[in-house]
């Protein structure tokens, strides 16, 4: 038999783990990017393997896609996630990583998890085949 306790506790941890999970997932997926875009700089040109500021507007992209389920209403904000990615990549660094992190956000958020791992693999495969000198 479950105790009124248990009953408690599960509700209260229920959709939690999914969250972290997702915060997981996204956080190795722009730890992965991040590395790949500074392996080519010098050690004094390098900027964290994972930015905060990168990493917060990411899940909150997540977390918005996971509360409002109506279709118009994700594919505006992933739209305006995308402009804002794109306004902010013009003034913070990594500046060529927002697209994509905002892109992987995206495809989290809708529950698209193998699709979102595709990007991440295809972003690392650019980043890592890409020249040095043009970023």
């Amino acid at each position: 038999m479950r105790t009124e306790a248990d009953r408690w506790l599960g509700a209260l941890f229920h959709g939690w783990v999914e969250l972290l999970t997702l915060l997981a997932l996204l956080g190795a997926a722009l730890f992965l990017m991040g590395w790949a875009w500074n392996r080519g700089f010098r050690p004094a040109d390098r900027g964290p393997l994972l930015s905060v500021p990168l990493l917060l507007a990411g899940y909150a992209l997540v977390l918005l896609l996971r509360h409002f389920r109506d279709d118009s209403v994700a594919a505006a904000i992933i739209a305006v996630g995308l402009l804002a990615a794109g306004a902010l990549s013009r003034s913070l660094h990594p500046r060529g990583l927002w697209l994509p992190a905002m892109a992987v956000s995206a495809l989290l958020g809708l529950g698209l998890n193998l699709s979102a791992t595709a990007l991440t693999a295809v972003a690392l495969l650019a980043l890592l085949l890409s020249a040095r000198s043009q970023r």
